[in-house]
């Protein structure tokens, strides 16, 4: 017997709509892409070009030094003690930068009185203060989170203000209008309008504490992911170097990946918007 063409019926006669098979997505395949140039340039530098591998380790051992890493030296360890650093670090700035960059967005006489220092000090390189931190705050956990907060305050708080600052004048004007207290704008009006970008705000700064984690754990640290890179370096471990620095690179992406579905969960009229 020959099967029907036709789509199925439901039990009062109406059409069931088939589901469409589910093919991978070809922009998902082109972000690989870099990744897998990358290791072909870098496989052929090294054994194309000979480039010594005290400079340069080949890239197909690179699985075998992960796998010892995690299966040896305790890496685990020192990932969940680099992460706890990088979560403080950034919960602290965000906790204290948001609010000072909501009031300067808001108020002009806030941004003109607390602009010129946060502009001034954040063009001090980060490591300049880890002396004066060891000093204060010893070498323990504390002063590696003030160095990864200091790395992200100043730049977080001006990003927040000109997400605050980029809510029209005109949303204030209507609210008070409506009956809205001029002390309630700023939670009522400005912080819903304004909220999503502060939060991208906040993905773009996590970025930014990955990459101070290293400088953070250059000086006066006995565990993490900087600290073992600063170990390798000291005896030449070249392979351990590269394989630390990729793990670093993994979680870091992880967190952006995590930030962005955060994203587009919680704000997701945003995403619509984008790609309307």
């Amino acid at each position: 017997m020959l099967k029907s063409s036709r789509p199925p019926l439901n039990a009062v006669g109406a059409r069931v709509p088939q589901r469409k098979a589910r093919h991978t997505d070809p922009r998902m395949l082109l972000g690989v892409v870099p990744f897998a140039a990358a290791a072909l340039v870098w496989f052929l530098l090294v054994h194309g070009l000979g480039v010594r591998p005290v400079f340069l380790p080949p890239v197909e051992i690179m699985p075998q030094t992960l796998w010892n890493m995690f299966a040896g030296d305790g890496m685990v360890n020192d990932i969940l003690i680099s992460s706890a650093r990088v979560v403080a670090g950034f919960l602290a700035a965000a906790v204290l930068a948001t609010p000072v960059g909501i009031l300067m967005g808001y108020s002009t006489r806030v941004r003109q009185l607390l602009e010129p220092m946060i502009g001034f000090i954040r063009y001090m390189p980060v490591p300049v203060f880890i002396p004066l931190c060891i000093l204060w705050f010893g070498s323990g956990d504390m002063e590696k989170v003030i160095i990864i907060f200091l790395g992200a305050f100043f730049q977080l708080a001006l990003m927040v203000q000109d997400a605050a600052s980029s809510v029209r004048r005109d949303y204030y004007e209507a609210a008070t209008m409506l009956g809205a207290p001029r002390r309630a704008l700023v939670f009522r009006v400005l912080w819903p309008a304004a909220v999503p970008q502060i939060f991208h705000s906040y993905r773009v700064c996590i970025g930014w504490a990955w990459t101070y984690l290293v400088v953070a754990e250059i000086v006066g640290a006995r565990n993490g992911i900087g600290f073992y890179i600063i170990k390798a370096q000291r005896y030449l471990m070249v392979p351990q170097i590269f394989a630390a620095m990729i793990i670093i690179g993994v979680l870091g992406m992880s967190t952006d990946l995590l930030m962005g579905a955060a994203h587009r969960w919680l704000f997701p009229w945003v995403d619509r918007g984008a790609r309307a």
